[in-house]
């Protein structure tokens, strides 16, 4: 009798966690999409100010969540564990392709301000499109 009433809150207790952990992951997710779509709304009304800002707040939560190899693994299910060193990559691209927006708001490289649009308007794409990978690989089985 006591086994079985350990056995069934044990139970109960690993599947709290397993959702809780979902969860966690689902919101993290949803707050990434909410700052992404803002450093959109920013770059369609040539805000730089905007993007700087909504850009450096994106990264930061990116890196917090995505970079951490283990933090990210425990919110994935046990089934695709395997696959947190597509988040990992995710969030090496997003890094780099912030500080190319980052240098062309400041104009690092003295170039002109088409030109620093358009670099700054690919690595948003690029962005998006790590963000679609990840998604791809790791919660879709393909």
């Amino acid at each position: 009798m006591a086994k079985k009433l350990l056995l069934t809150g044990l139970t109960a207790l690993l599947l709290s966690v397993t959702s809780l952990a979902a969860y966690d992951l689902k919101s993290n997710m949803l707050q990434l999409n909410s700052e992404l779509s803002e450093v959109q709304r920013t770059f369609m009304i040539s805000d730089q100010e905007g993007v700087k800002k909504s850009i450096l707040k994106f990264a930061k939560h990116a890196q917090d969540l995505l970079g951490n190899k283990e933090k990210f693994k425990t919110m994935l299910p046990k089934n695709k564990q395997y696959k947190v060193n597509e988040a990992v990559m995710a969030a090496q691209i997003i890094e780099h392709n912030v500080q190319i927006i980052l240098d062309a708001i400041n104009n690092k490289y003295q170039q002109s301000g088409r030109t620093r649009r358009e670099n700054s308007q690919v690595a948003y794409t690029y962005i998006e499109g790590a963000c679609f990978r990840c998604h791809n690989l790791v919660r879709d089985d393909y």
